[in-house]
């Protein structure tokens, strides 16, 4: 631990210490309307890129002073009127004007700072999307994986209602990497998908995913896609007020579920503060039928044995602020959880785990050199989870992790923005046990990448590169330690083609570097039902990926279609090799050429639009098909076709929603992998939200799978032992305050 004190330490003093001078601003201003277009009072309106806020007049208007010359995003949110973005050019010695008009319709002018400079979801030559908000009180489960299971391109392992890791476009594992506020979550969910995501979804502000390689930015591991999810923990802005907060209870039918989250904040001058609490507890989960496809003699019907979940977590942070010229904060977390793996026909396995973790935020702006900024995260975390078999230890999983990232925003010049940063991790991994299946391996990887963009006229113009050296020291003599290098790159244009649309391509090589599980496995995995063997020679994995996207701003219509090709060389995954050790298939790493396509899709068409309310329906859907290169073979686990439609009306208090997702039959199979059956799923919601003097409470009533349909998740390597929950009504009450 002591290590990564001496770390946080070095990282606050040299924020602290960052050159602080300041250049000839402007004044940004400007006001923010209604859907109806009349003046928006009391918005929150925050300079997103310098974490500058400010809260609009009675005539809702806001100003900005000192702001360096530059291009930056604004986002307007208000409770009442909903939210809005807007870019603005900024010249010095000059006022820059710009209204910002909100939208009551949910995923309106999206911003995303995982890739990076904050941009709107647009101006990315990547896929991306958020939930935040609404949208994410809506779609909240348990886990992080069903939390984005309906978002496009992303499906989940589905192993348990505790257990659940968003799979990207077919890829996951150490191919989909975890962020919590941009670095690391520190947890062991890579090496197996019945180990959890040391995340709390109720406790995010707002989730983002990248959809495709983000290796550029987050390393080898991130060749598949990001998700980062963003909180206040280490707040980013002013307190507004010296106390506020919120309070939420939930409760659901299908598990009993019970659940609560307690979020306050505040401050003043310099300083801001953050606390949150929560607790959440399932008891089994009910199901249409018997839980497995071929049920043995006295199965119980109508229930999900073994499928309990309970957690609790908590976050204390502050942040001191430089004028404004930046933040410096630091927060601590804790993370408890239990949670049944339900399937299994031996004695109950539940998993007991903590996480207690440290985190360090800062961004600077001033003028030092060639550069205008610097940003600095750093997150050390300490983590176990037992596997208990009924009353018994079997297996103890150890994981103390830290990563940082450096990174310095380059300002502009002819022309080109962007930022070069330098990203460090260690990470001790430890299993013990009769049935430890990984190896002990401590592992060590140093970065530098670069990032840079170039607007010219309807062009913008996106490159990067990354090298990355990553040392593995495994603790057995009799297997070799490894060393490997990685050079990835990227480059990508987004086009404006007209006011309303826009075209986007990405082109991207990038390297995974093997980890200590594909390298190091050698037992029986329990959890999997898999007899696990790494192999020590494996070699770097290459990929050349190609993202084509259309995309429609404006008008009634509004929309994109993206099309992805993805072509790996050496692609590392797990072969079931038909052959059996100790009464369980062996599952081999191994490495062979393989191919990844498909599509996703989302529409959003204006039905009615009136004053104050409108009536969208919504169009979606994704596929994807991987398949060795060489025979054709299709790979395991791979997501099937899956469409839907969606009808949402909104009002200032109002809004409702029912969608129907059909998931379609999957038999393009493996090997030793069955097929899967299709379903659909009925979705409903309705939420209202009362003003009240100085407080504001919204009621969310939620239904989900309202059909009762017996649903299996292709995905999950427990898919025939494990249905999806049956029938669920959700009802949540928030009070803001």
């Amino acid at each position: 631990m002591h290590h990564k004190i001496l770390l946080l330490s070095l990282g606050m003093l040299a924020a602290l210490a960052a050159p602080l001078a300041a250049d000839g601003g402007g004044v940004l201003s400007g006001r923010v309307l209604t859907p109806a277009g009349e003046p928006a009072s009391g918005a929150v309106v925050r300079l997103v890129d310098l974490h500058r806020q400010v809260t609009t007049t009675d005539d809702g208007l806001f100003r900005f002073d000192g702001v360096p010359p530059g291009e930056y995003l604004l986002e307007a949110l208000s409770e009442r009127y909903g939210t809005g973005a807007a870019t603005a050019v900024v010249a010095g010695g000059e006022t820059t004007a710009v209204d910002i008009l909100l939208d009551l319709a949910s995923q309106v002018d999206e911003i995303i700072v995982t890739a990076g400079e904050a941009r709107a979801k647009l101006d990315l030559a990547q896929a991306a999307s958020s939930l935040a908000g609404e949208d994410l009180r809506l779609r909240l489960q348990p886990s992080l994986g069903e939390t984005l299971a309906q978002e496009p391109g992303v499906h989940s392992t589905y192993f348990a209602p505790g257990a659940s890791r968003p799979v990207i476009r077919g890829l996951g594992g150490d191919r989909v990497r975890m962020l919590e506020g941009g670095v690391g979550t520190g947890d062991v969910s890579s090496t197996s998908p019945d180990h959890a995501v040391a995340v709390e979804p109720a406790s995010a502000e707002r989730i983002e995913v990248i959809r495709g390689p983000a290796t550029l930015l987050y390393g080898s591991s991130a060749v598949g896609g990001v998700v980062n999810v963003i909180d206040q923990r280490i707040p980013t802005y002013r307190a507004e007020e010296a106390f506020s907060g919120s309070l939420e209870v939930r409760g659901g039918t299908v598990a009993d579920e019970r659940a609560g989250s307690l979020s306050l904040e505040g401050g003043g001058g310099a300083w801001a503060w953050h606390l949150d609490a929560g607790r959440r507890d399932g008891d089994d989960y009910a199901i249409p039928g018997f839980a497995a496809v071929n049920p043995r003699p006295g199965a119980r019907r109508g229930v999900l044995e073994n499928s309990a979940a309970e957690a609790r977590n908590a976050t204390l942070g502050g942040s001191y602020f430089l004028g404004d010229k930046g933040y410096v904060g630091l927060s601590v977390s804790g993370t408890d959880s239990r949670y049944g793996l339900p399937g299994g026909e031996e004695e109950a396995i539940t998993i007991d785990a903590e996480q207690r973790r440290f985190d360090l935020k800062s961004e600077l702006t001033g003028a030092f050199g060639p550069f205008q900024g610097l940003r600095i995260r750093l997150g050390a975390s300490d983590y176990e989870h037992l596997e208990l078999e009924g009353r018994e230890i079997g297996t103890v999983f150890r994981n103390d992790a830290w990563e940082g990232r450096f990174e310095a925003v380059q300002a502009a010049r002819g022309g080109w923005t962007g930022s070069l940063g330098l990203q460090l991790m260690e990470r001790d991994l430890e299993a013990v046990g009769e049935e430890a299946f990984i190896k002990p391996t401590a592992t060590s990887s140093r970065a530098l990448f670069a990032f840079q963009e170039l607007v010219r006229g309807d062009l913008r113009y996106q490159l990067g590169a990354r090298f990355e050296q990553q040392d593995l020291d495994v603790r057995d003599p009799l297997l070799p330690d490894r060393s490997f290098n990685g050079l990835s790159a990227s480059a990508g244009l987004v086009w404006q083609a007209s006011d309303a649309y826009s075209v986007a391509v990405s082109l991207a090589r990038s390297t995974k570097l093997p980890n200590g599980e594909e390298l190091y496995s050698d037992g029986l995995h329990v959890a999997t039902r898999a007899f696990e063997l790494g192999d020590p020679r494996l070699g770097e994995e290459t990929s050349l990926g190609l993202d084509l996207a259309l995309r429609k701003e404006q008008g009634r219509l509004t929309g994109e279609l993206t099309l992805f090709a993805n072509r790996f060389d050496d692609f590392i995954f797990e072969e079931i090799t038909g052959d059996v050790v100790e009464g369980f298939p062996v599952a081999r790493f191994t490495q062979a050429d393989a191919d990844f396509t498909g599509a996703e899709l989302e529409l959003r068409g204006e039905i009615f639009a009136g004053e104050g309310s409108h009536l969208d329906l919504q169009l979606f859907g994704d596929v994807v098909r991987a398949e060795l290169r060489a025979s054709d073979q299709p790979l395991p686990r791979i997501p099937p076709l899956r469409y839907g439609a969606g009808l949402h009306f909104h009002t200032e208090r109002l809004h409702a929603m029912t969608e129907v997702r059909r998931v379609a039959r999957q038999d393009r199979v493996a090997p030793h992998e069955t097929p899967t059956a299709g379903y659909v799923l009925v979705n409903a919601s309705v939420s209202y939200r009362f003003f009240l003097k100085d407080q504001v409470v919204d009621l969310l009533l939620r239904g989900t799978n309202l059909g009762d349909e017996l649903a299996r998740n292709h995905v999950s390597f427990v898919k025939d032992q494990v249905p999806l929950p049956g029938r669920d009504f959700a009802l949540s009450i928030r009070l803001l305050f």
